[in-house]
């Protein structure tokens, strides 16, 4: 798991450790686990009446993922036997066959993928992030804040295809020049952001680049000058000072002890490009492009909350069927 993203982490941890509860309620040690235990642990995550957090096919197949990875390390490590059984799948629409978990649901469908379309999307995003009403109105009461990072970020979703955790992770330094006669911009993501640590590049519209500047000059650099002035960003721990951007996509930092480090941006994960900072005038500036709105560097995380919200509104407004992921927004 050492080289897997941190969001991959977080979540094959969180289905170890329902496992582990479920077997600890059962009364059963992780040792002496068997296929029984999982199809009763499938019974239990999916059907069980007791349970009042059951979860869809897709969330116990991820599950299952987690699990199996870990008895596969347990076996090399103790020689413990993995109580999740494979089974040999058929694949009717491609050639010869593939393994699949044994108590892998059926009701997980197999490229089952939903797409706004751009009438869709723009709906979405106008009721739910801008506070218009389905008639393009302002709405009478819009409590939303954030309309304008919130509406450049799934903007951003929209135009360049990345996905939530790569287009969250983007630093100011990575943002190309403005140019009014370009339509698209060349820009390159990076390997320590992607999934399965492959950075490549993708273009974004100039439509885009100009909402994510505009937001720059204005929500974020209001956020950042409230954290200034409250001399916030100074006290945090563990910081480190992007000094220079150097050729050939490499940057210069310093460290919390003062040792200088020139580093490549394809190094640089996504928890540790949350800590560097520039230096303004007027004080330190986060070096992340997207801020929560206390002028802290937000996590990738904080989006989905972002997009729930959103969905409620569209749905208050009466458009039933109008609701939208950072999934959906990758044509």
């Amino acid at each position: 798991m050492r080289n897997c993203s941190a969001l991959t982490q977080v979540k094959y941890g969180r289905g170890l450790c329902v496992w582990l509860g479920y077997l600890d309620a059962a009364g059963q040690g992780w040792a002496e686990a068997g296929e029984d235990d999982v199809d009763g642990f499938k019974f239990w995550r999916m059907t069980d009446a007791a349970n009042p957090s059951r979860v869809a096919g897709s969330t116990l197949l991820g599950d299952l993922g987690a699990v199996s990875a870990f008895y596969t390390w347990a076996g090399q490590r103790y020689g413990v036997a993995s109580p999740v059984a494979r089974r040999q799948l058929s694949r009717p629409r491609r050639e010869g066959v593939s393994e699949g978990f044994a108590a892998a649901p059926h009701v997980v469908r197999d490229r089952d993928v939903k797409w706004l379309d751009p009438g869709g999307y723009a709906c979405w995003r106008d009721t739910g992030l801008r506070g218009l009403d389905p008639d393009g109105r302002e709405a009478r009461v819009w409590r939303g804040r954030n309309s304008q990072r919130d509406c450049a970020f799934t903007d951003g979703l929209y135009g360049t295809g990345l996905r939530l955790s790569e287009w969250a992770s983007v630093l100011l330094c990575e943002l190309p020049p403005d140019d009014p006669s370009r339509g698209y911009y060349t820009c390159t993501l990076a390997e320590g952001c992607a999934k399965g640590r492959r950075g490549r590049r993708y273009w974004m519209p100039r439509t885009v680049l100009a909402d994510v500047l505009a937001y720059r000059d204005g929500e974020r650099a209001a956020a950042v000058r409230r954290e200034q002035r409250a001399g916030r960003y100074e006290q945090l721990a563990g910081t480190r000072e992007l000094t220079r951007v150097l050729g050939g996509r490499r940057v210069e930092v310093t460290g919390p002890d003062g040792v200088v480090s020139r580093l490549p941006l394809d190094a640089l994960g996504e928890e540790q490009r949350l800590l560097l900072f520039t230096r303004s005038e007027a004080g330190l500036v986060p070096a992340a492009l997207w801020l929560n709105e206390d002028g802290m560097p937000r996590h990738a995380h904080g989006w989905q909350h972002t997009f729930g919200t959103a969905n409620q509104r569209v749905a208050r407004a009466g458009l039933d069927g109008v609701a939208a992921s950072a999934h959906m927004l990758r044509p």
